[in-house]
């Protein structure tokens, strides 16, 4: 019989013992109480600021020790989410490589400048106008998104902004959370408050929502019903500030002098990195007509070589979904005709197809054929055209003219454009979140000088 791991409440550095706990897989998750919540909150109002240079400090020994979480930490976790156990480890080494090169980060979003305080030296950041950035916001983070690297990252910026915080995990991957905020502790700083809220409930629903409304701010990952779910039962709140990671709609755009297998191994690897299940997974194509046949069948050929198995074999690449996600993928194949299906679903529709505007848990490719002297990129915009974000996450581009690349890149509705590169290329954690989220956690102070 396999061991189960308890998972613990920590709030004030403190692991809180629960009186009464559920269990989910290999783990004991303790049911958080109101009381819980309310010495979480009362933390947000009380809890002394930590200088950043101490912070940055300490999480920097994180990283470089790279020991916070072990191989066998992430194949528990790979056997509980069915995430490839080779994709956890390189989201891990991604986290720990920043992590150790922290200040270099926060250098990129401010100057840091050292200041003599009335106890001891401290250092404060300021933005390239001379702003001063002050933390201080409570902030409550709904983790919703199943990747091992979401609750790392998001602790460490919630301490880099000095904010107030409380954290709700993913319940699909929650260990890393438990075991950062542990590593935070063994190296004296005081963490944000974690909470596992499962919201399987209405009353740990209500938990969520209360912990929303008092706070200053929320972190919300997680598909667009997700946020839905946490977020319309509020309204517009003039006080609080939101700040929602939606779904990517990423896809790729292809033109006739793109090089056809570079594409499709491309499109293959976006489209099934961590099955698919990722803001800046490929989920459409936008091809030129004349292409069909030679595109379909070069990917077909590429899906074919990725290794099935169990999510713990270091030679797995796909690893598993879970069964609703190929359910709700199904549901939308009526949409187009399906031309692969094996673990995945590959499938041409017409430009009007409503599945080129949805975001779907499962490794799923719409690709839809333009003719000449159509505009691929007007269809990609129109594809997010009255969505949440209004973007992308990421669009690849698949052209031999760099020009053209260019200036498709200038007219797209997305936040990253990657040239002739797979849409999971780019380290999601470190690039795109730090222009959406380090700076939008704090206040700033402006500074007037008689110089």
């Amino acid at each position: 019989m396999q061991e189960i791991i308890q998972l613990n409440n920590i709030i004030n550095g403190n692991e809180r013992e629960a009186e009464e706990r559920k269990v989910a897989g290999r783990f004991s998750f303790p049911v958080t109480t109101d009381q819980d919540l309310s010495f979480a909150l009362k933390l947000t109002r009380v809890q002394k600021s930590q200088p950043i240079n101490k912070v940055i400090e300490a999480l920097s020994k994180i990283g470089r020790d790279a020991n916070w979480i072990t191989d066998e930490d992430l194949k528990i976790q790979a056997e509980l989410s069915g995430s490839p156990i080779k994709h956890m480890r390189k989201s891990i080494d991604v986290i720990n490589t920043w992590l150790a090169g922290l200040k270099d980060y926060v250098q990129i979003n401010g100057k840091l400048k050292p200041v003599q305080g009335t106890d001891e030296p401290k250092e404060v950041l300021l933005d390239d106008k001379g702003m001063l950035f002050r933390g201080g916001l409570s902030t409550m983070f709904v983790l919703a998104g199943d990747e091992v690297a979401i609750a790392p990252w998001n602790i460490a910026q919630a301490m880099l902004a000095d904010s107030r915080a409380i954290v709700k995990p993913s319940k699909i991957e929650p260990l890393s959370a438990y075991l950062f905020t542990k590593a935070i502790i063994a190296e004296g700083l005081t963490p944000p408050s974690l909470l596992y809220i499962s919201r399987d409930s209405e009353a740990e629903q209500d938990l969520v929502k209360k912990a929303i409304k008092l706070t200053q701010q929320s972190v919300i990952y997680g598909e667009d019903h997700t946020v839905d779910a946490i977020c319309g039962p509020f309204g517009f709140r003039v006080d609080h500030k939101s700040i929602t990671f939606l779904t990517g709609r990423s896809g790729a755009i292809v033109w006739d002098d793109a090089d056809v297998q570079l594409t499709a191994a491309a499109i293959v690897r976006g489209a099934t990195d961590d099955r698919g299940n990722r803001c800046n997974s490929t989920k459409k194509v936008f091809a030129p007509r004349a292409m069909a046949s030679a595109l379909q069948a070069a990917m077909v050929a590429e899906a074919d070589k990725l290794v099935r198995g169990a999510p713990q074999d270091d030679a797995t690449d796909l690893g598993r979904s879970e069964p609703q996600a190929r359910e709700i993928a199904q549901g939308w194949t009526s949409s187009g005709q399906v031309f692969y299906d094996r673990d995945m679903f590959f499938m041409t529709v017409e430009k009007e197809a409503p599945v080129l505007r949805e975001e779907i848990p499962y490794p799923t490719v719409s690709v839809c054929y333009y003719d000449e002297g159509e505009d691929p990129v007007e269809l990609a915009n129109e594809s997010v055209r009255g969505t949440p974000l209004g973007a992308s996450i990421a669009l690849s581009l698949f052209t031999s003219d760099e020009n053209r690349y260019l200036e498709a890149a200038s007219r797209l509705d997305t936040c990253k454009a990657l040239h002739n590169l797979p849409s999971t290329e780019f380290d999601f954690w470190t690039t795109h979140q730090r222009l959406h989220l380090f700076t939008e956690l704090m206040r700033r102070t402006e500074l007037i000088t008689n110089n």
